[in-house]
């Protein structure tokens, strides 16, 4: 199978080169190499909109209260960004995780939504993490990108093409719905999508959502209802994710005392930014460092 035989070029990529847990660039049209050997721990992950392309083994992010897994086959669209906890949960020596990744560029899906013009009806009760089989069509122009690392004269030119065209599939895809929404600029889920832009710019911030909601032309009670439609939950957890992964980000790093840490990301209590940061982590930060630095680790902020 055609697939098969992409797994194992990716898998021998990814060897020649070194890759770890975190993502490997490939160098071509903001493609990246994922492979992983065992199944791992639940980790938090910054997400951004990517494209992903499940070869082998699969993995879980969890999204609030809802779990999505991406199988072998599939073909995952993160539409927004998004703060998660995830984990590759089938992986083994004989068979690790492979997966390829690829940056998504909304200029390039609104100005594709255009051109097209009489794309599926939007689905509003679409989520920001979606997954769906991978057609022949994506499939095999994902493989054609991949291609390009071995032929580095012709990426520069033909690369952006398939990136193109990769855009065009993702965006007719069946579960293509969220970017379908997106390009439209008075949808609900753009409005949110918005929101979410403003939120992670100003995360040390206090929340104001009547202000948020205003600004994305709703009452406060429709905003949280359609925030946590599309990204599986509120607003204040959204902030609340994104300051305990950058305040873990500093802590791990060595840069921060726990203290300095709680408020460099918005929190007024230490004490209450270390429950909350042991709810979520499941460790004490001062624990969680003090780990990290005995197997001499570092920060597992990431984006994927």
């Amino acid at each position: 199978m055609e697939a098969d035989n992409i797994a194992r070029r990716v898998l021998d990529f990814a060897d020649r080169n070194g890759a770890g847990e975190l993502p490997l660039e490939t160098g071509v049209g903001g493609l990246s190499v994922m492979r992983q050997r065992s199944p791992g721990v639940l980790k938090p992950v910054l997400y951004q909109p990517v494209f992903c392309l499940v070869l082998q083994g699969a993995k879980q992010a969890l999204i609030g209260d809802r779990a999505v897994t991406f199988c072998e086959g599939q073909s995952v669209i993160i539409s927004m960004e998004l703060p998660t906890l995830a984990r590759v949960v089938s992986a083994s020596t004989a068979r690790p995780y492979v997966a390829l990744a690829l940056e998504l560029d909304m200029a390039l899906l609104r100005e594709l939504a255009v051109e097209i013009g009489g794309l599926p009806a939007v689905r509003e009760t679409a989520a920001a993490i979606e997954a769906g089989d991978a057609d022949g069509a994506i499939l095999d122009a994902t493989r054609r990108l991949f291609d390009l690392t071995e032929k580095p004269q012709s990426a520069p030119i033909l690369a952006p093409l398939t990136v193109r065209e990769i855009h065009y599939w993702l965006l007719s895809a069946r579960h293509g719905a969220m970017l379908r929404a997106l390009t439209r600029t008075d949808s609900r889920s753009a409005r949110i999508a918005r929101a979410t832009v403003r939120i992670r710019r100003g995360y040390n911030e206090p929340l104001r959502i009547a202000e948020l909601a205003h600004d994305a032309g709703m009452s406060a009670s429709a905003f949280h209802d359609h925030f946590r439609s599309v990204t599986g939950t509120t607003p204040l957890q959204y902030q609340k994710r994104l300051r305990l992964m950058e305040a873990r980000r500093l802590i791990l790093a060595g840069d921060c005392s726990v203290s300095s840490a709680a408020f460099a990301v918005g929190y007024e209590s230490p004490t209450q930014f270390s429950r909350e940061y042991t709810r979520q982590f499941g460790l004490s930060p001062r624990r969680d460092k003090a780990g990290h630095q005995d197997m001499g680790e570092v920060a597992l902020y990431a984006a994927e």
